[in-house]
């Protein structure tokens, strides 16, 4: 969110006043500043190091963020939330909105990658969530699963009867969270929203999921194996040998390294 410095320097003119402190005297302190940075401050000129900007948070009984955004700032995160899951529950949004603010000052970048996090582990999954699949190359074995009942393609899956794995790729142009998938697989209360109407004769005791870190922009391939302890599917060192080429499906391998390169060479602007 960009930051507007005429705003902030009212906001921390009004904190000054109310202290009823001259320029010299608000500047001494809070980091014994001189006149002239107090009032560049106040003229929108330039903005406090983060470590005075918290000074200033500090004496005038307000966030970081308040001096930052103002008042905006609650909305700017709404709608960053609502564009990246829609329309959610108020009670969630506060939730989402509280923690984010508690984070303090972070970048765009930072501050999208928190959004991802809480919408994949906070926001229940709902009807719309749930998985359908259809077989569009029975030769092939390879499926698509869809969410929003069967309206939106999110996943191909192909199954490897030989070496009883279920393997399974992001639909392109998918807007499903891939870290969101792995919390279903790896909850048993959210299994049944994937696995519910999974053919069973697709029901392996392995998963291997192939994607692209958001983070690193590595490619990543998680090998997931059923635990009946807990009902669902975990991860353990144990899991490592599905990583051994033998077991793993090439083509798959093939379109996430190519959207891998696609990445390095479009990245996304932030």
């Amino acid at each position: 969110m960009e930051i507007d410095k005429q705003a902030v320097g009212n906001r921390i003119r009004q904190i000054r006043q109310e202290l009823k402190l001259s320029m010299e005297k608000f500047g001494k302190l809070i980091g014994d500043l001189p006149r002239s940075t107090v009032n560049n401050w106040e003229r929108g000129i330039n903005l406090p190091k983060t470590e005075t900007l918290h000074q200033i948070a500090e004496v005038g009984h307000v966030t970081n963020e308040y001096l930052l955004y103002g008042d905006q700032e609650n909305q700017y995160i709404l709608e960053m939330l609502q564009k990246k899951a829609g329309k959610l529950d108020p009670k969630i949004e506060g939730l989402i909105v509280d923690e984010l603010k508690q984070a303090g000052h972070v970048s765009e970048k930072e501050m999208d990658r928190m959004i991802e996090f809480f919408i994949t582990n906070l926001i229940p999954p709902t009807e719309q969530d749930q998985f359908t699949f259809q077989c569009i190359d029975e030769k092939k074995q390879l499926y698509l699963g869809s969410t929003n009942f069967g309206k939106e393609a999110q996943l191909y899956l192909h199954h490897d009867n030989q070496n009883h794995i279920l393997h399974m790729m992001p639909f392109t142009f998918s807007n499903f969270s891939v870290d969101r998938l792995l919390v279903y697989l790896a909850n048993q209360e959210s299994y049944s929203y994937f696995g519910k109407h999974l053919p069973k004769k697709l029901v392996e005791k392995a998963i291997l999921l192939y994607s692209i870190n958001q983070s690193t922009g590595d490619v990543r391939i998680a090998p997931l194996v059923y635990s009946k302890e807990t009902a669902s599917y975990q991860y353990t060192e144990d899991n490592q040998y599905l990583l051994e080429q033998q077991y793993l499906y090439l083509p798959f391998v093939m379109e996430v390294e190519k959207e891998r390169l696609l990445n390095v060479a479009y990245p996304a602007s932030k």
